[in-house]
């Protein structure tokens, strides 16, 4: 589907005007345009709405691309702005780049200009989403009163500052004062804070100064200021101390932590998840970390507060738990995700055991107890097995070909079930099978399969060959049976098939 494009359009020719619209619309876009000619024209289509996208002519009569771009920055705007022009120097084209213009275009080459387009609007996108938690950022440092101090550049002295400085720095001393900044806080590099004063602006990030005989951290940013002839540096210590104390303690959690804005485009990641999932960035979509095949689209968004199911994804070939809280950032109208993902490789192992024969793989006694009694409540057939003369291959080839023979006897029943079967190892050579919502006829055809693939798969070890067969009992489940009367029944038809020569099955008689 053609992509929607609002552009606003600063072109005198209409010829010149319709091949930059058939050029972005071979490229995909479907533009609702608004062409102007004039600075009078833009700054009233500015006003009437916003605009993905501006392309701009280099000359018109009355008007030019450097005045449009002064115009809109004037305003503020962060909007993608290419320069498309029949030819302009090489000086000029670098002159428009650095004065904010995005990209220039020759009108004969103009090809790719969808391709900047749609470049640009991705980058501005980017900007705005970083800009939202920038923003976000400041408003939290603003609901707290910040140290700050102003300082004549020709003495170095503070002469004033915010309450918050005199209260922490200077216990209520009447400001000014003839001290350098470093010598009224005690920072433990002294020398960057002076070489930031030196420069004028710019900022010390995560530097490390004392008070109360704690060390802290802050950024300290600085700007110059020209006042009356004179020269002034605002000094700002912006205490961080709590936030590198979070980060870390995000670090040192051994779950992975993901921060995902409404758009999907990750705002955070802590240490693990790096290491989770390689190089991560602020502003990436995550849809490509996180989207499976076998799950839903965004499985991990949640429309409503309410409590987050866990969700089971496997990254990198191991199991993780997802589960995730929603939080609104002041200002937003739409919530982020927090997502945690805890690896449960160790949790599901431990489960496995707890429910499957280690030797075999198929499920053990305890867990065949537990789900005996709802397969007989939906009906199906019951099947006991044991394998014939397991105990001469363990006594004349030893207990490895014994397991052997366990394995190999196992696997082959898994492979000839269903699903939704329940294969069990009772203990020793016993087994079972739960044949699910299946007949005594469809049942007895499973296992006539089993019985004529067991014939044709002999037990070859160390060099030995052992025929392999087995005697089974079969038994109907139905509603309101007891599972000890089911085992009964199927455990006498067992021994009904050893007493008529072993390596069969009987159905139990109803």
């Amino acid at each position: 589907m053609p992509k929607p494009l609002r552009l606003l359009l600063i072109e005198d020719s209409e010829r010149d005007a319709a091949h930059v619209l058939l050029e972005l619309r071979r490229g995909g876009w479907s533009p609702n345009v608004r062409r102007v000619e004039t600075k009078e024209q833009m700054i009233a289509a500015l006003d009437e709405g916003a605009w993905d996208a501006v392309v701009s002519d280099f000359h018109l009569p009355r008007f030019s691309a450097p005045e449009a771009l002064d115009a809109l920055k004037t305003r503020g705007l962060d909007v993608p702005f290419i320069v498309v022009s029949g030819a302009i120097g090489e000086d000029t084209a670098v002159e428009l780049m650095r004065s904010g213009a995005h990209d220039y275009l020759l009108k004969d080459r103009l090809a790719r200009l969808h391709v900047a387009v749609e470049r640009e609007i991705d980058q501005a996108s980017l900007r705005r989403a970083k800009r939202r938690v920038e923003e976000l950022f400041q408003a939290v440092l603003r609901a707290s009163p910040m140290p700050s101090a102003i300082i004549d550049c020709a003495s170095g002295h503070v002469i004033d500052g915010s309450t918050s400085f005199v209260r922490l720095f200077l216990e209520d001393t009447t400001l000014p004062i003839p001290q350098r900044l470093t010598e009224i806080v005690s920072f433990s590099q002294p020398e960057r804070i002076e070489q930031l004063l030196a420069r004028g602006s710019g900022v010390a990030l995560h530097t490390v100064y004392h008070r109360g005989g704690a060390g802290r951290v802050a950024n300290v940013r600085c700007y110059t200021v020209e006042h009356e002839g004179g020269s002034y540096a605002y000094v700002v210590i912006e205490d961080v101390t709590e936030q590198h104390y979070l980060k870390a303690a995000f670090d040192a959690v051994s779950d992975a932590v993901l921060v995902i804005a409404a758009d999907q485009r990750l705002l955070y990641a802590n240490r693990a998840a790096e290491e989770l999932f390689g190089q991560l960035y602020f502003g990436m979509d995550v849809q490509a970390l996180l989207n499976r095949d076998t799950l839903a689209t965004r499985w991990w968004v949640r429309r409503t507060t309410s409590a987050f199911e866990e969700q089971r994804i496997v990254i990198n070939e191991q199991p993780y738990s997802a589960s995730g809280a929603l939080f609104r950032f002041a200002g937003e109208d739409d919530s982020s995700t927090i997502l945690t993902l805890r690896n449960v490789a160790g949790e599901e192992e431990l489960q496995r055991l707890a429910t499957h024969d280690a030797l075999t793989g198929a499920f053990n006694l305890r867990h065949f107890s537990e789900v005996l009694p709802s397969h007989i409540e939906s009906g199906g057939a019951l099947a006991l097995i044991d394998l014939d003369h397991f105990k001469p291959i363990n006594d004349e080839l030893g207990h490895a070909a014994g397991d052997a023979a366990l394995i190999t006897f196992a696997n082959l029943i898994r492979n000839s079930i269903r699903p939704n079967d329940v294969f069990a190892r009772l203990g020793g050579d016993e087994f079972a099978i739960v044949f699910s919502s299946a007949s005594t006829d469809e049942a007895s055809s499973m296992l006539t399969r089993i019985f004529e693939t067991l014939s044709r798969t002999p037990l070859r070890f160390d060099g030995a060959t052992r025929l392999l067969s087995a005697s089974c009992g079969l038994a109907p489940l139905s509603k309101g049976d007891a599972a000890d009367d089911a085992k009964e029944r199927a455990d006498r038809a067992l021994y009904d098939a050893k007493r008529q020569g072993r390596g069969r099955f009987v159905v139990a008689s109803t």
